[in-house]
């Protein structure tokens, strides 16, 4: 037996009596559909309500007799319960399903991967912004190293900043050094590294403060 007809189980005799909640039931129809085992134990469940409708309470050698209400109110109650529980998982199942794909996006954003440049366009990388600063790189593999041509807006006007790429062993090379304008710049500038060996693009102020910076993966073996 699957969660889904476990969970769905205790609904059966719900709508077997006619007592199921709307929105339970079309839940549960739409899991009948494709569960032949919950569709067999519907019938025999449905069959046994209409028997139990046509019965003769005046028969019984005991005379006609009435379940306790305490017995009513606890079933009831066990059914609320259930369904109670059913919900609360759905909706853990549905925070968890949201919390992994905001870590898969973030990861998305804060990585790119670095593939050997055969296409005009090159290496997109767009930086998270930060402080008002916002700024994407299109990074080129060129026979000096690596070419990046990188737009920026948000940068204090008239101070410094230096563009820097980073290779696995750790060291930094840098790209050039350019000022703020206060308005959105575009500048072209190479680092004297492979666009390949890149695992890391980063901008400093004239503090040696970072002001941008992201990642960069290596490409696959």
């Amino acid at each position: 037996m699957s969660d889904a007809c476990r969970e769905l189980r205790a609904a059966l005799g719900a709508v077997a009596l006619g007592r199921a909640d709307p929105a339970e039931e079309i839940a549960l129809r739409a899991h009948l559909d494709g569960c032949a085992e919950c569709r067999a134990e519907l019938r025999e469940l449905t069959s046994v309500a209409a028997a139990l409708a046509l019965g003769d309470p005046s028969r019984d050698m005991g005379g006609p007799t009435q379940p306790p209400l305490a017995l009513e109110k606890r079933v009831l109650g066990r059914l609320a319960d259930e369904r109670d529980a059913r919900r609360a998982r759905t909706r853990r199942r549905v925070a968890v399903v949201a919390a992994t794909a905001t870590a898969i996006a973030a990861a998305l954003v804060a990585f790119v991967l670095v593939m050997p440049d055969s296409s005009p366009s090159g290496t997109r990388v767009v930086f998270a912004s930060h402080a008002g600063v916002s700024a994407a790189a299109t990074l080129h593999s060129r026979s000096a190293g690596t070419e990046v041509a990188f737009h920026v807006s948000g940068l204090d006007q008239g101070d410094s900043y230096w563009l820097w790429l980073t290779g696995a062993d750790g060291q930094r090379i840098g790209a050039g050094t350019f000022r703020g304008t206060g308005t959105p710049t575009d500048l072209v500038m190479t680092a004297a590294i492979p666009l390949a060996d890149a695992r890391r693009i980063w901008v400093t102020d004239d503090h040696d403060k970072v002001v941008l910076d992201e990642r960069l993966l290596a490409p696959p073996a």
